[in-house]
């Protein structure tokens, strides 16, 4: 059993960035979407449905705190349940045929809600904020990092990236199962970046060293030329930080293609490409600086969310939304793959 671990959406120099659509496609049997504000059990029956499936899953983590579940899909039963709230909001599109959204606003008591209601809209107001700050520290270490790529990993690319990619196409599997869809395999999170390139196994692994962008996009892009036109589908992982760059291409258990470069190196590929890396910058502290700084934030805004899942807690029936997990796992067990 090879599970997967990756975040479904990344705190960003755009701001925040989902890619959540691609865990409730209508092309899948079942997908559960939860509603319902923090601390009213979503990562916790996430959690407690992917115990009930011994089998391959992929488990998609909370982008604030890594250690909490947002998102998790079954292959063998073609079936996702995820947090469709804020600020990755996933609604039903085929609901009921399809999607199933299961409200978690159920199981509180609203009158007790709103007698903390100032509280609660003091907190979210401060969470916001805090945020906003974070994306505006990443948004300068995203100017400073796109400086350094063109004042300091420029060069002559192409003709070494069109013979390094005749390779890699070499490496590439004749087939594939599963779909197509976006992702990020490192994210940056109240406890700093954290990256689960390490576990994704495949037959076939490949480094691109040497952290010059244009080399790694131009043999990214036509290694996912190739992908889609031999029709094999792929996970597509794009930079946490900077969510327009394609970063690394995974086929499950089959073959991986990484961007191996601070704060992801990969070690132990069995294939490694790359330009020739011409050292560390001079603006990799201040670029580090700002990216601290934006942590710092993201930090103080998990623990107000924190005291706001504390706001929710005692205001939750948890003795029935006990029951929902084994539900769920009862009726996705019931359907055919």
């Amino acid at each position: 059993m090879n599970n997967i671990h990756l975040f479904a959406g990344a705190n960003s120099a755009q701001g925040f960035c989902s890619h959540y659509q691609y865990l409730a496609l209508d092309s899948f049997q079942r997908v559960y979407i939860l509603k319902g504000g923090p601390g009213t059990g979503k990562s916790t029956i996430i959690k407690e449905v992917a115990k009930q499936f011994p089998c391959s899953l992929e488990k998609y983590h909370c982008t604030a705190a890594a250690d909490s579940l947002d998102g998790l899909y079954i292959p063998s039963k073609q079936v996702s349940i995820l947090d469709g709230t804020a600020p990755h909001t996933i609604g039903p599109r085929l609901p009921g045929a399809v999607q199933q959204t299961v409200d978690l606003g159920s199981y509180w008591d609203y009158r007790a809600l709103a007698a903390r209601r100032q509280q609660i809209e003091k907190l979210i107001n401060e969470i916001s904020e805090l945020y906003k700050i974070a994306y505006g520290w990443l948004a300068v270490a995203a100017g400073l990092a796109n400086l350094v790529q063109k004042t300091e990993r420029r060069g002559d690319v192409e003709a070494q990236a069109q013979d390094d990619m005749q390779s890699i196409l070499k490496l590439v599997p004749d087939t594939s199962q599963g779909f197509n869809r976006k992702a990020f395999a490192s994210g940056l999170t109240s406890k700093g970046i954290v990256n689960f390139l390490p576990r994704l196994k495949a037959k076939s692994s490949i480094a691109l060293e040497g952290g010059n962008r244009a080399f790694n996009s131009l043999v990214l892009a036509e290694i996912a030329r190739a992908l889609k036109l031999r029709g094999i589908p792929a996970i597509y992982l794009y930079c946490g930080f900077q969510p327009e760059y394609l970063e690394h291409i995974y086929i499950p258990g089959e073959f991986a293609l990484f961007s191996s470069h601070p704060p992801h190196r990969v070690q132990g590929a069995d294939w490694t490409f790359g330009s020739d890396y011409r050292g560390p910058s001079e603006s990799e502290d201040q670029i580090q600086y700002y990216m601290d700084k934006a942590v710092t934030n993201i930090a103080a805004a998990a623990k107000l969310h924190a005291a706001l899942e504390g706001c929710y807690n005692p205001c939750m029936n948890f003795q029935e939304v006990a029951g929902l997990p084994k539900r769920i796992a009862a009726e996705i067990a019931y359907l055919n793959p």
